[in-house]
């Protein structure tokens, strides 16, 4: 009995822990951002893209930032995404879905690109698993990789709701059915407060 009561506490401690050291989605970003700047040489081209999410305009989103910080930064040199819908047109793929790494190391090359960004978001209890690699184009080696816990605030919330409304799920709708769904009862959803809900 003591030891269930151990394991009890510890998985507690172990999830309040991960909660806690969450940070916002976009402190996360600029802080992945920062890191690449400490491992990767300096005037590297690198191209943002291929970032895997359950939401569409959350990937988008998370490119577009990234892309951002990376500008404004200036360490870098950032290849335009907008070639991309060229090449998204020719090779039939979807900028914010997930793309094969062989694929991606193609594109950019293509680009003119020494190092893609890509990455993913995923639910993880209470928060969302970050993870952002940094892959070298001409040896397809890992160059880097960031990871964070990010809190499921309002804004977060806000942009996978978007997306709920496109018809598409949100994480914990895709990442198991629930037992109303299975029984075929729609009309017992759990309800999000209207301060997560509102703009």
């Amino acid at each position: 009995m003591k030891k269930i009561l151990f394991l009890l506490l510890l998985t507690q401690f172990v999830v309040s822990a991960f909660s806690q050291n969450a940070t916002s989605l976009d402190n996360g970003l600029s802080a992945s951002v920062k890191q690449f700047e400490e491992r990767i040489t300096k005037g590297t081209r690198l191209v943002v893209f291929n970032f895997k999410s359950s939401s569409p305009q959350l990937s988008e989103y998370i490119m577009e930032e990234l892309t951002s910080h990376f500008v404004k930064r200036n360490f870098f040199l950032v290849v335009d995404r907008s070639n991309l819908e060229l090449l998204q047109q020719e090779m039939a793929f979807q900028l914010s879905g997930e793309v094969s790494d062989e694929t991606a190391l193609s594109i950019g090359k293509m680009l003119g690109a020494q190092t893609i960004i890509s990455g993913s978001i995923e639910p993880f209890g209470d928060v969302f698993r970050l993870r952002i690699r940094a892959i070298a184009v001409e040896s397809a080696a890992i160059q880097d990789m960031y990871t964070a816990n990010i809190q499921s605030d309002k804004f977060l919330t806000s942009l996978l709701k978007i997306s709920n409304s496109s018809g598409n799920t949100t994480p914990s709708q895709s990442s198991k059915p629930s037992q109303d769904s299975k029984s075929g009862n729609s009309d017992k959803r759990v309800l999000l407060p209207d301060y997560l809900l509102s703009n």
